[in-house]
């Protein structure tokens, strides 16, 4: 069996589709089908079952998914080791994440990092809440960040920080004044909402969970830029922490302002890693150096005492 088709298999498998396994990996559909083919031909069982709209792994095509995974780690982990034999730190760390994580928070974690250890490349991916657990459990990121939840023995929470949600806006919109609102009250404005990318209505609470089906957005998008610039322009009313929009609360440009749910406002942000895999020394380097970072407060803390009062009564 040929490197290439097993990784193709595992795009494939992670994107649940022929065709977007080969725009992610920037060749022809018929290239990727041709080589899950041959792997099916020579394992003799079919991988894949075929459906409307993409397809699904067989029992044996997850067998083979898990070995190939296993030993793609095995041999990260052999890699790094027989770098830090030489006093190197090199090697490769996957991170799924929220994607307000990437606008301030890790560019300034992974900027420091890659610093210091210029022989390690990672790969940084932006996904929803329970995926990034997902991902981190089946073994397809080394590290996650999302809001805290019950993870069970598959995943250990390293670290965790409060990260309320709450309701940003446009400081001209007629609720940016107030210092707490609750779901009733937001209700007769526009949404700007991004799907998929809050915590489900276990960790967040029944009212929240309520709330999110009889709001009526005016725009859906999944680019969280996209939705700053609505925000921005006073398009509407967002529901997130304040990660993603630190600098435009700092300068009273948006306002966030707290909601009133304890569910939302008891939500935590958590740093997850595999209980059951061993982490190679340059993600272990790479879980410390957020680990730190969450535990200082100085990458998820608060906006600025500016924001804070332009959002008071």
């Amino acid at each position: 069996m040929h490197a290439i088709a097993l990784h193709y298999l595992q795009e494939v498998a992670h994107h649940g589709s022929i065709r977007k396994a080969a725009q992610a990996l920037n060749v022809a559909s018929s290239a990727v089908n041709r080589q899950v083919l041959k792997l099916e031909q020579e394992l003799g069982n079919k991988l894949f079952d075929r459906m409307t709209g993409g397809v699904r792994l067989t029992p044996a095509g997850e067998i083979l998914l898990r070995h190939v995974r296993d030993t793609l780690q095995s041999y990260d982990r052999a890699v790094a080791g027989i770098d830090g034999l030489r006093g190197l730190r090199s090697g490769h760390v996957r991170i799924a994440t929220l994607d307000s994580l990437m606008l301030h928070v890790l560019p300034d974690v992974l900027g420091g990092f890659a610093t210091r250890y210029p022989a390690v490349t990672l790969s940084v991916a932006a996904e929803a809440p329970a995926e990034v657990l997902r991902q981190v459990q089946a073994g397809e990121a080394d590290i996650g960040l999302t809001f805290a939840a019950a993870t069970g023995t598959a995943l250990s929470e390293v670290a965790s920080i409060a990260a309320p949600v709450g309701a940003v806006m446009s400081a001209q919109h007629p609720l940016a004044g107030r210092a707490l609102l609750g779901f009733d009250e937001l209700l007769p404005y526009p949404a700007v909402v991004q799907q998929s990318t809050l915590p489900t209505s276990v960790s967040a609470g029944t009212g929240y969970a309520e709330f999110r089906e009889r709001i009526k957005p005016r725009f859906v998008s999944n680019d969280i830029d996209f939705i700053k610039r609505m925000l921005l322009r006073g398009l509407g009313i967002g529901f997130y922490t304040q990660l993603a929009f630190r600098e435009e609360i700092g300068t009273g440009v948006l306002v966030w302002v707290p909601l009133d749910s304890p569910g939302l406002a008891g939500l935590r942000v958590g740093l997850f890693v595999p209980t059951r895999r061993t982490l190679t020394p340059a993600c272990h380097a790479l879980v410390s150096a957020i680990a730190q970072s969450l535990n200082d407060g100085h990458a998820l803390q608060a906006a600025p005492a500016a924001a804070a009062t332009r959002a008071a009564p």
